[in-house]
């Protein structure tokens, strides 16, 4: 009976010790609808951890298309993916906080906001707004 009730709590311990892992490692997705010429749309939100939040759109190819992140924090930043394609178009850790340019294909693409590792292991939570155009 010993030996079960440690079985028990094992598995009590370790199932609470995953939970906040998991909900850390979360990506929130939400379909936007591009607004029109000199129109623009802004997201609030935040992340925590490992944790993203994806914009999900369709454009036409040769839309222009300028993005900007603004947060307090300095790991945190935006990538943008076209689905179907194994690189990014845009690496904010890289490119910085502002991407502006034309779309190269017509489909569907993804405004990736994220976590560095540095901040993402430590369960960071970034506060950010995102701007669209």
């Amino acid at each position: 009976m010993h030996a079960t009730i440690m079985i028990g709590l094992a598995a009590v311990t370790a199932q609470a010790i995953a939970q906040p892992v998991a909900a850390q490692e979360q990506t929130k997705e939400t379909a936007i609808a591009l607004p029109g010429e000199g129109r623009s749309v802004s997201f609030e939100g935040a992340i925590r951890g490992y944790g993203a939040a994806d914009y999900v759109f369709r454009a036409p190819a040769g839309r222009a298309l300028r993005v900007e992140l603004e947060t307090a924090s300095k790991s945190t930043y935006f990538n943008i993916i076209q689905d179907g394609k194994d690189e990014a178009l845009f690496v904010g850790s890289l490119g910085g906080n502002l991407f502006d340019a034309a779309l190269p294909e017509q489909g569907t693409y993804r405004v990736k906001v994220y976590q560095m590792r540095n901040a993402a292991r430590k369960g960071a939570t970034a506060h950010y707004e995102l701007r669209v155009r």
